[in-house]
């Protein structure tokens, strides 16, 4: 999910934030789990009963792996990415569960890359003082399109 801020007027400063997309949250996983739960002890239950035990185990590690996927999704719902260009510096801060970063770029130097791999997916890049940081991680690849054209467009601007 990316939310613009002053997209559409050129004066305001720019600003984009970018977060995991987690639908659910804990109430969706309750209500995952208390569908999967019993529909999966029942089925593993039944298979047991007919001599087909390893249909159980796998159900059980079917339980666990969808238990896993929503832990992992949780974890990381207060992770974001903003990029923010406020008169001539461009600032980027993110936050994850491994830590915080803040990098500050002067906006006449950054450039902003775009790499399109060969599967047709894209890599959004700052590129500044022969160093390359890649951003746009929590975008979908339209997203990433989008926010290189404005920023481009605005560092462009502050160019001249």
């Amino acid at each position: 999910m990316v939310e613009f801020v002053g997209a559409a007027d050129p004066v305001t400063p720019f600003s984009v934030t970018a977060r995991p997309n987690s639908a659910l949250g804990k109430s969706g996983l309750l209500i995952s789990m208390a569908i999967l739960l019993p529909a999966c002890s029942i089925t593993g239950l039944i298979f047991l009963l007919i001599g087909a035990w390893p249909v159980t185990l796998f159900l059980s590690l079917h339980i666990l792996a969808v238990l896993a996927a929503f832990m992992y999704v949780e974890r990381h719902t207060s992770d974001f990415e903003s990029l923010t260009l406020r008169d001539d510096r461009l600032i980027v801060d993110r936050h994850t569960l491994a830590g915080d970063q803040h990098l500050e770029f002067n906006g006449y130097w950054v450039q902003v890359d775009l790499h399109t791999s060969a599967i047709g997916s894209n890599t959004l890049c700052l590129r500044s003082h022969g160093k390359e940081i890649p951003i746009g991680s929590l975008m979908s690849d339209d997203e990433r399109l989008a926010v290189s054209k404005e920023l481009g467009r605005r560092l462009a601007r502050l160019r001249h």
